[in-house]
């Protein structure tokens, strides 16, 4: 298993937006450390990190990255990425990719939906544990199913790119985001969620 701290900053690396030290990415980091063992507990049958996650307001947290990110400087920028691999690195880029640019308020929302936090928040502000051996089946199946859609894609290749509100997807080694592409991207309304980008035929699709 992975300490939470381990986790924290390889998200924090892979998203330089979370080390602002503020409470909104605070929490969007516990989420993401939330989901992340959720879903390795649905694959593997085995918890992803080995610290507790007890139950907040805002959702499931592990108490000691809420506490350190806060006042003990866990909200760095890292020099290195921590060193993860096999299925539980291949966790951590799925939920990155499907949840890094949900807001906090979402994927608060998000884990408020599960059995895992309703079975405990008559508890709090006791801070109750949240027991990951009672995952109902439908979220199990989802947990596998995304896990089975995303385990073949090569995340190094996978480029991110933000322009004019928007967060766009696309694999490095087969597009090219061109000055004339960013000018056409940049017409856009707002999405309510990530686009991936592809050339067919020299046209543009987004999709």
């Amino acid at each position: 298993m992975l300490t939470a701290h381990e986790v924290s900053k390889w998200f924090i690396y892979n998203n330089p937006e979370l080390a602002s030290g503020f409470i909104d990415e605070n929490t969007k980091v516990n989420k993401l450390l939330y989901f992340s063992n959720l879903m390795y507990k649905c694959v593997e049958d085995e918890r992803l990190i080995s610290d507790d996650f007890v139950a907040f307001p805002n959702g499931p947290v592990v108490y000691s990255v809420y506490r350190d990110y806060r006042y003990n400087g866990l909200s760095a920028l890292p020099l290195q990425c921590p060193f993860i691999e096999g299925v539980q690195r291949k966790v951590l880029e799925i939920v990155n990719f499907v949840y890094g640019n949900y807001t906090t308020q979402e994927l608060v929302d998000e884990s408020h939906t599960h059995t895992l936090w309703k079975n405990v928040k008559q508890m709090i502000p006791n801070n109750p544990i949240i027991s990951f051996d009672n995952i109902e089946p439908d979220l199990i199946l989802y947990y596998q199913s995304l896990f089975s859609t995303y385990s073949k894609m090569d995340f190094s290749k996978i480029y991110k790119e933000k322009i004019c509100g928007n967060v766009y997807y696309y694999d490095k080694d087969s597009f090219e985001m061109t000055d004339e592409i960013i000018d056409k991207l940049s017409m856009f309304d707002k999405f309510e969620e990530p686009k991936f980008l592809e050339m067919v035929d020299g046209e543009l699709v987004v999709s």
